[in-house]
């Protein structure tokens, strides 16, 4: 499948989505795509990192089903830079830590789930079903990445997707969360995984289709691209319009539930300030919290404790990097303190 740098860069650059998400307000900081109001780089004493995807139906299109129609993603990775050395080291790959995660209602309001199923196909690939009426679907990986504390500056996450139905009309978003360690669990006040952010909305077909998030300038990552877009960074960076500033005022602040860029924070606060599982148990539905990985009854399941793959990238990273370090990143915006996990 065709990528480049210049994609890319258009994929993180605003007012490039090729789509909306059905179901989001539009006061939602992320209903239009990327954005920049996480955390950019962790905390410094953070040594974790989840990347994950999304997918929703597309504004405007006419309702659609098909109960055999699946969503496919494949090569899913997860990249962190590594601040003082410049170069990036891969902390989550698909083909070795699966992806798990469940059919959520789009606004995440009390997070509302219902199991998502998960088919493993063959290389590093995955089918969920596809998104049914009022719910959207949402993954990560069955293990955090992780990586040691106070070397990191950057992430990037890069999936592809495709779709085995030609008429459904999907969009798809790919971003990260930062997690204070591997096991940590969630928090209310939402201070164990703060959101870092995520892509424009990409509009999917049965062809696959490559999509990426990365947590820094674009001058910055095409000077150091990671990995993936490495052997493609000769090419002449586009032309684009001016990246908004991380000051906040590029964003909507006002609305009942302001919600910060695809953190974890975003699902876990009603518009009425009640909390989710009692919300959920009103519907008659399950609750389920997606980055803390509070998991619903059936085939959809998650792991707290870090894999072998990650322990192992834990322990070559850190010998090559003893002399690394980094400083702490500005204070979370304040639109983060009503957002959802």
């Amino acid at each position: 499948m065709d990528f480049s740098v210049s994609e890319l860069i258009k994929q993180n650059t605003p007012g490039n989505s090729e789509g909306f998400p059905a179901g989001v307000p539009p006061s939602y900081n992320w209903y239009q795509g990327w954005n920049d109001g996480g955390l950019w780089s962790p905390p410094a004493d953070f040594t974790a990192v989840e990347g994950w995807g999304q997918v929703y139906s597309k504004v405007g299109e006419p309702p659609y089903s098909n109960p055999d129609a699946t969503v496919e993603v494949a090569n899913a990775k997860t990249y962190v830079r590594i601040k003082q050395a410049g170069e990036w080291t891969l902390v989550q790959d698909q083909a070795r830590t699966q992806l798990t995660g469940g059919h959520f209602v789009p606004d995440f309001v009390g997070n509302v789930a219902i199991p998502m199923k998960a088919t493993p196909l063959a290389g590093a690939t995955v089918a969920f079903d596809a998104p049914p009426a009022g719910y959207n679907n949402h993954f990560w990986y069955k293990a955090r990445g992780t990586y040691p504390a106070g070397v990191v500056d950057a992430v990037y996450v890069q999936m592809e997707m495709r779709v085995t139905d030609p008429n459904l009309r999907l969009v798809a978003m790919v971003g990260a969360d930062w997690w204070r360690d591997a096991r940590a669990p969630y928090l209310d006040d939402h201070s164990n995984n703060p959101g870092v952010g995520g892509s424009n909305w990409i509009e999917l077909s049965t062809q696959w289709k490559t999509i990426g998030f990365y947590s820094m300038s674009a001058d910055g990552f095409f000077a150091s691209p990671a990995p993936p877009l490495r052997g493609l960074a000769k090419e002449t960076l586009p032309p684009r319009p001016q990246t908004p500033t991380r000051s906040g005022e590029n964003f909507i602040q006002d609305g009942p539930a302001q919600l910060a860029p695809l953190s974890s924070k975003q699902k876990h606060t009603t518009a009425d300030g009640t909390d989710g599982p009692a919300k959920a148990q009103e519907n008659g539905q399950q609750s389920m919290n997606s980055s803390s990985r509070i998991i619903p009854a059936g085939p959809v399941t998650a792991i707290h404790a870090p894999s072998n793959d990650c322990l192992l990238t834990f322990a070559l990273t850190l010998g090559a990097l003893a002399k690394v370090r980094w400083t702490k990143p500005a204070k979370p915006r304040s639109n983060e303190a009503d957002v959802r996990a």
